[in-house]
């Protein structure tokens, strides 16, 4: 049977107290004191407990700091160059106190350890009560620059945060780029941006924030890691292009529909309404007839074209090493589709097994480049057929590597882009 604890050391022993670890471990350590005193004298006995109390003291600071983030993001210290120059003085004159005794250099050391300790506590306090967002933009393209929105809020009371700097983590390695904030009053919140840009397409993932700060002696970086996923969709890259010679039935891409509209081929006659353009007034039928007649044009029929990206490869072929090429091959199908939209058509794009199709106004044209972006390319089926353009939706122009033409149709595409050697 084990006994109960006096009545007297409960409160000490209890959750809330001390602990018996640390009762022990305080033990332990006037012990030791009092057999180091009884055998060198006093002042052998401080000359060592004065510098293993402050490194003890040291390792439970950062103990605790640790497991104080331990729900935010493990804790890490980084030495800076200063910093290893600070520690390598401190063991040195640690050394040379306990070997010679010598007061003064007592007093230097436990100067160094304060400033040591100071550091560890500042740094700390800036750091609590800090949170980190971030504000992306809607549409990313490979190769363009473009700004991510970083706000940082102290919810502290009383206490400002000095010398904070954020960055993003992407795919387990942070960015070059870096957020500086100075200084972020108590309850205060404040913005930033940074400049970055990818240069492929492709899904990247936005794993957190890493936060730190060199206050307030930039002996050392203190930072953690603030959990904040999100992922972002890089599209292709879109450069302009040259109108392609299109194979339709008119030179401008547009047929004649049998309805009334705004084009240019004749429709009929109609009585003449208040509101409707005089240019349209049939002058000579309206002095036939004793009344204004108004000429109506048959709208112009919507424009259409298809664009079609040859995702197959052949066994030759190696997608990891033709990869600048099959981006290239996106690209450019990315810019064909981007192209049309703006001018009006309606774009159909056939991209691996996807058939998508985007509107007149562009409706629809980020979910087309968001699919390209996520394209993989795969390797052709052996003895399948050849990739051949839909039978309806317009002139369609193909777009496939050099040595994966001859997985699509010899004819039918009005136009036929190639990339690559």
């Amino acid at each position: 049977m084990t006994s109960a604890a006096p009545r007297s050391l409960r409160p000490v022993l209890a959750p809330g107290g001390l602990g018996l670890r640390r009762v022990l471990a305080i033990a332990a350590g006037g012990a030791l004191v009092a057999v180091l005193v009884g055998r060198f004298g006093f002042t052998a006995a401080l000359s060592v407990a004065v510098p293993l109390g402050a490194i003890v003291a040291l390792i439970l600071l950062l103990r605790r700091m640790r497991r104080r983030r331990g729900a935010e993001g493990r804790a890490r210290l980084e030495f800076t160059r200063e910093g290893k120059y600070l520690v390598a003085i401190t063991l040195g004159v640690g050394f040379a106190a306990i070997n010679t005794g010598n007061n003064l250099l007592y007093l230097f050391l436990g100067m160094l350890l304060s400033m040591i300790i100071v550091s560890g506590v500042l740094s700390e306090q800036t750091l609590r009560g800090l949170s980190v967002a971030r504000t992306l933009p809607r549409q990313v393209f490979a190769g363009r620059p473009f700004l991510t929105g970083i706000a940082l809020t102290n919810d502290k009371k009383r206490l400002p945060s000095f010398s904070v700097q954020v960055e993003d983590v992407i795919d387990g390695r942070p960015l070059a780029k870096k957020c500086y904030f100075l200084k972020v009053p108590a309850g205060a919140r404040q913005h930033t941006s940074y400049r970055a840009e990818f240069g492929r397409r492709g899904l990247y993932r936005y794993e957190g924030l890493k936060v730190g700060t060199r206050f307030p002696f930039a002996f050392f970086v203190k930072s953690h890691r603030l959990a904040a996923p999100v992922d972002l969709v890089v599209l292709p890259r879109v450069h302009p292009i040259a109108h392609p010679a299109l194979e339709t039935q008119d030179q401008q891409g547009t047929l004649a529909h049998p309805r009334r509209g705004t084009g240019r081929e004749f429709h009929g006659l109609r009585e003449y309404r208040t509101g409707d353009d005089a240019r349209d007034i049939h002058w000579k039928r309206s002095a036939r007839e004793g009344r204004l007649v108004l000429r109506e044009y048959e709208s112009e029929g919507v424009r259409r074209v298809t664009v079609v990206l040859n995702d197959r490869l052949p066994p030759e072929l190696d997608a990891a090493e033709a990869a600048p090429d099959l981006d290239r091959c996106v690209d450019l199908a990315a810019s064909l589709v981007v192209h049309f939209a703006d001018r009006g058509y309606v774009v159909d794009l056939l991209a691996g097994d996807d058939h998508l199709t985007v509107q007149e106004g562009g409706r629809g044209l980020h979910p087309a480049l968001r699919r390209l972006a996520l394209l993989e390319f795969q390797p052709a089926p052996p003895g399948g057929p050849p990739l051949r353009p839909p039978a309806r939706g317009g002139p369609a122009l193909l777009v496939t590597h050099r040595r994966a033409r001859h997985l699509a149709a010899a004819s039918g595409f009005a136009q036929v882009y190639e990339q690559g050697a």
